[in-house]
């Protein structure tokens, strides 16, 4: 990476996650960088022009410039956007937003008609609706999706989320619960008991935390190195159900990739708040000596996560990352490219 590259990386990271938030600063930097990837092919591999323009057409959103963000939108779209719904629909997203639903209108249809077996354009649309207060034919864009959901046995993990929508919608316009709201929840309970009956009890589970008033779960996870440390040390961890496999512990990838699908149960059963407490091998063995502690038990590992989470004095990791954020794992991919493509994998080999 040159060190141009290499510091106008650094600069949107800073810009990025600067608190309070300078929208215009951010901006700048960002335009900055997309034309440097017009210019040094280096620059593209790096920064990807499509997640730069994406970034650029949110940001312009919220400082409703309106054309700046449409214009962004296309330029993403240009430069290859990877998204759900197809990616046209991220300009209608912004024409709802700014009052122009006609001719959002006609792109939803569009995309419908060329991709009518895409659950995210029904959540999508359904979404976008529901946000104006257009809560009928949002409705009607929830009810499509929520069938097709059920029909195909829900791929995408949808259902949960467009249900839920779907009740508010029923709500605002004072219309009882119906029955496919009775069959959406008839099937999100068989969906948790076949998960309850298939799976042990992830070992990575910790105590519930107080924070601010909002439960949170913290999963104790070794990061690549101190995982590998862990699997010579501590044979009962090396012999769980996250790490064994049939020639010996999975490698980490692997193993990080079983509990990015921990993460989900525990998502679509309804834990909301959850964080990632990266277990260094050095620490955590401390940390056990100074509390007359078992490193090589499934209880400390909770005990300690919950420490982490609560002490501060380490960082833990939000779950789950933002798409176009760096992965939980530490691979240096963006999430959307690493552990959340590898669940959305999972959930079609199921």
């Amino acid at each position: 990476m040159s060190g141009a590259t290499n510091r106008l990386e650094r600069e949107l990271e800073a810009a990025r996650t600067a608190r309070p938030r300078d929208s215009a600063r951010y901006i700048a930097v960002l335009e900055r960088a997309a034309r440097m990837c017009r210019t040094d092919p280096e620059a593209v591999e790096v920064l990807d022009p499509a997640d730069l323009h994406l970034e650029l057409a949110t940001e312009y959103q919220q400082l409703g410039q309106w054309e700046d963000a449409l214009a962004a939108a296309d330029a993403a779209v240009a430069a290859g956007l990877d998204m759900h719904p197809d990616p046209r629909c991220l300009r209608a997203e912004i024409l709802m937003r700014a009052g122009r639903v006609a001719e959002a209108e006609r792109i939803w249809a569009a995309v419908r008609a060329d991709t009518p077996g895409d659950v995210w354009l029904y959540n999508t649309a359904g979404l976008e609706y529901a946000d104006i207060g257009d809560y009928r034919t949002a409705l009607d864009w929830l009810t499509d999706g929520l069938q097709l959901a059920l029909r195909t046995s829900d791929p995408e993990r949808l259902v949960d989320q467009l249900a839920d929508l779907r009740k508010v919608c029923l709500d605002q316009l004072g219309w009882p619960t119906d029955a496919l709201q009775d069959q959406a929840a008839t099937f999100l309970r068989e969906q948790a008991e076949t998960r309850k009956a298939r799976s042990a009890r992830p070992e990575p589970r910790a105590p519930e935390l107080s924070g601010g008033g909002i439960g949170a779960m913290a999963f104790a996870w070794f990061p690549a190195g101190d995982y590998e440390k862990a699997v010579t040390l501590w044979p009962e961890f090396a012999a769980s159900a996250n790490v064994a496999g049939p020639d010996g512990p999975v490698p980490h990838p692997q193993y990080c990739r079983t509990l990015q699908r921990v993460l989900i149960d525990y998502e679509t059963a309804g834990m909301r708040k959850m964080v990632i407490a990266p277990v260094q091998v050095a620490p955590f063995s401390e940390w056990c000596a100074e509390h007359g502690h078992e490193p090589d038990s499934a209880g400390t590992r909770a005990e300690y996560a919950a420490h982490l989470a609560q002490a501060g004095d380490r960082p833990t990791v939000a779950w789950p990352p933002a798409r176009n954020h760096p992965c939980w794992c530490g691979s240096g991919r963006k999430y959307k490219k690493c552990c959340a493509a590898a669940s959305l994998d999972d959930s079609v080999e199921r």
